[in-house]
């Protein structure tokens, strides 16, 4: 990547990385905090506490000026400042191919699996990566990536410094001891990152 119209499509396919990360929140949340009524304590304190953390910042973060917003909300406002035009109701294939994945998981797996998918399937070296490159890139176009920028600061603030060891911390209350638990978690990251892998490749054959 390049050229700002190479970022622009790597934005196409990232997103649905991005929505796919909420979606993990969101089925994390449903399973270890109690979203129903009436409401009743759920079991775990600690994992609760955990989720809900992660999701306060992660769905109600804040944008440039100040205004609550989400980490996708500010992915769809840095891909729109950036110049994409894609609508989301035609993402790429591989877009399409890696949230199938993912939503293969919340239907079907236990809660300790999404959760470790959460914390080791993640995108860890996307902003240390793409801070160099959109400092590269936005000499020519700053106002254009102001956006992706701020986005990128604030993965990296609150994301890797802060969620991630939560995230950790919440697999490991749910595994335990249980090998056969920490078994299917590994198995599961490792079909996450072949996901990811697979959506890399499928962003590589536009850019050539």
């Amino acid at each position: 990547i390049t050229t700002l119209p190479q970022l622009i499509c790597f934005m196409n396919h990232h997103i649905a990385a991005v929505w796919d990360f909420m979606s993990l929140l969101k089925a994390l949340q449903r399973e270890l905090t109690c979203v129903t009524i009436p409401w009743q304590p759920t079991p775990d304190p600690v994992t609760r506490r955990l989720i809900n953390q992660i999701v306060l910042a992660e769905e109600s973060d804040i944008d440039a000026d100040g205004n609550p917003t989400s980490h996708y909300e500010l992915y769809l406002h840095a891909m729109k400042t950036a110049g994409s035009t894609n609508d989301l109701s035609t993402l790429p294939p591989a877009a399409i191919e890696f949230n199938a994945a993912t939503f293969e998981l919340i239907n079907t797996r236990p809660i300790e699996e999404i959760a470790a998918v959460f914390a080791f399937g993640r995108e860890d070296l996307i902003p240390d990566m793409f801070t160099q490159l959109v400092s590269r890139l936005s000499i020519d176009a700053p106002d254009q990536l102001a956006g992706f920028n701020y986005y990128l600061q604030r993965h990296i603030e609150l994301d890797e410094d802060e969620h991630a060891p939560l995230a950790k911390r919440m697999v490991i209350q749910l595994c335990g001891k249980d090998r056969d638990k920490w078994a299917r978690a590994t198995t599961a990251v490792q079909n996450a990152l072949k996901a990811r892998i697979a959506l890399w490749d499928g962003v590589l054959g536009p850019l050539r």
